[in-house]
């Protein structure tokens, strides 16, 4: 495979004219900031973004490109035989995923495929043995080439198992709630919704045990900070899901658009549950717990 272009980006020169627009641009939102602290940290995590989407456009340059309507396609050469399937399979989720949270992207989203297991873990500094089909990050999309865990030839059934089993839907729904609210969600909210839309988009659900009592579940607040080092993965996943789908059914889909519109606003989670919902979200803890028990041994993939 081709090498992945080095993250640095430009020469000395350039880096040293960004230093200085930096510092001056730093000084001006500091004193902005004093005024207004909330606008100062979404603006800051939507300049972050712009720069680190703006990295990876710059370092897969030289890779080859599709181009649809909402997405750019970036692969090397040994997955030209399913970049357009993972093209399709973008645009074909785009609308209703985007049309379930009204929302409308301003400029095309890139894609890259990344041929291994080990290269799209490099791209994140990952162990080697860590895994994952797909990730959003930063306003992009990363998945892993189909051709390394689809266990088919047939070009009909690779589709089929891509489109049904694969992270477009929801890492797309991830980069949805990120843009909607500029950053402002927590870990297991975005997880739980992505898997939602996911579930009802392709069917696909995790596997998961038994939930028997509500202790056996980590605290949301736990999960909010220390969601990727929790020992139960399978757990988190399934709990933020059923947080979610405890969410809609009992309060409705338009609750939970509420509520990426509130966080939007840049009010935290417990005041967005709140004023959404009627309830702390304390109380929301407990009652989706004890909905889980009673629920978790129907709700099987």
């Amino acid at each position: 495979m081709g090498t992945v272009i080095s993250h640095t980006v430009g020469s000395g020169f350039l880096w040293q004219k960004t230093g200085k627009i930096a510092v001056v641009l730093a000084l001006l939102c500091l004193a902005f900031f004093l005024f207004k602290p909330i606008t100062v940290k979404a603006g800051f995590y939507r300049v972050t973004r712009y720069v680190l989407k703006a990295q990876m456009m710059w370092q897969t340059r030289t890779w080859d490109e599709l181009e649809g309507t909402h997405f750019i396609v970036r692969y090397l050469p040994q997955d030209d035989n399913i970049a357009d399937m993972v093209l399709a399979s973008a645009e074909k989720d785009y609308q209703p995923v985007s049309q379930n949270f009204g929302y409308l992207s301003q400029e095309r989203i890139l894609v890259v495929i990344y041929p291994t297991k080990q290269s799209l873990g490099r791209s994140f500094g990952w162990a080697a043995d860590e895994s994952a089909m797909g990730v959003y990050w930063a306003g992009v999309i990363r998945v892993l080439s189909p051709n390394v865990w689809v266990e088919e030839e047939n070009p009909a059934h690779v589709r089929w198992v891509f489109e049904s089993e694969g992270p477009m839907a929801h890492e797309l729904t991830h980069l949805i709630v990120d843009y909607s609210t500029g950053g402002n969600y927590t870990r297991w909210f975005t997880e739980g919704i992505a898997q939602y839309e996911e579930a009802k988009l392709t069917g696909y659900r995790m596997e998961h045990d038994e939930i028997r009592r509500p202790d056996e579940m980590y605290p949301l607040i736990k999960m909010d900070g220390e969601f990727d080092s929790l020992e139960n993965q399978n757990l988190a996943y399934f709990e933020s899901y059923q947080a979610v789908k405890f969410l809609v059914e009992n309060y409705g889909e338009e609750s939970l658009r509420e509520i990426l519109d509130s966080l939007s606003k840049g009010r935290s989670m417990k005041a967005s549950f709140r004023s959404t919902l009627g309830i702390a979200i304390d109380q929301f803890e407990r009652d989706f717990k004890m909905w889980s028990v009673q629920n978790s041994s129907n709700d099987k993939p």
